[in-house]
């Protein structure tokens, strides 16, 4: 969960999301689970989650796209065979295993790299995924198709993409505190992630809607999409 809002202000242009956001996400690694309703917020988008797929801690094979620090991939991982997270930032990931190691899970159960994905056979040792996931990082993404694409590459024939985020608002309704220190979209239609998952070959879409902490930080509604690879 890569969702990292706090009172600096940096601005950035939006040529460059990625590059900014890592440098955002690596000075602020360390600070993210402590944040308000974080403990709240990872324990909403958890149970959604394993509301929406038949989770098997024996067989399935989980990838935590923009995993952030694992907050939300930590209550995954005992529902699951094995689950793998990746970053672009370092500090990140670093926060990720320091968490897996501090609450005793095993390395070959959960782990992380910082890996900026490209689609080809050879990352990730090859390994193909049974849910791919990706939570509260899309609206910092600025080509969601390119992205839903990438995800679905590393999906199993039949496997699952879900990705949760904020629905889209008008961009005055944005509690100010939130904009934009890091690059940022006001949320994601449900047309706008329907077009993302219908591009990248998925089918069976689905969308709920679900409620977060109430916070001043960020919307209380948050989505749930998921599709599956034909």
């Amino acid at each position: 969960m890569s969702d990292v809002h706090d009172h600096h202000h940096h601005h950035h242009d939006h040529h460059d999301f990625a590059s900014a956001n890592q440098a955002f996400f690596d000075k602020h690694a360390h600070q993210a689970d402590h944040r308000p309703q974080a403990k709240e917020m990872a324990a909403s988008v958890c149970k959604a989650v394993l509301e929406a797929y038949p989770f098997d801690k024996e067989a399935t094979v989980v990838l935590d796209y923009a995993c952030g620090t694992g907050i939300v991939a930590r209550s995954i991982a005992p529902h699951c065979k094995t689950l793998i997270g990746v970053d672009i930032s370092q500090g990140m990931v670093d926060e990720f295993n320091t968490g897996v190691q501090d609450h005793g899970i095993p390395v070959e159960k959960m782990r992380a790299v910082r890996v900026e994905l490209k689609g080809e056979e050879t990352e990730l040792e090859g390994i193909k995924f049974d849910v791919v996931m990706c939570s509260l990082a899309y609206h910092h993404i600025e080509d969601i198709l390119a992205v839903t694409r990438l995800l679905t590459f590393f999906l199993k024939p039949g496997g699952t993409l879900i990705v949760v985020d904020y629905p889209e608002m008008d961009a005055t309704a944005v509690p100010k505190e939130a904009l934009p220190m890091i690059a940022h979209k006001s949320g994601i239609s449900e047309a706008g992630i329907k077009a993302a998952y219908d591009g990248a070959g998925l089918g069976n879409f689905q969308q709920v809607l679900f409620k977060g902490p109430k916070s001043g930080m960020h919307p209380e509604d948050i989505f749930l999409a998921k599709g599956v690879k034909l």
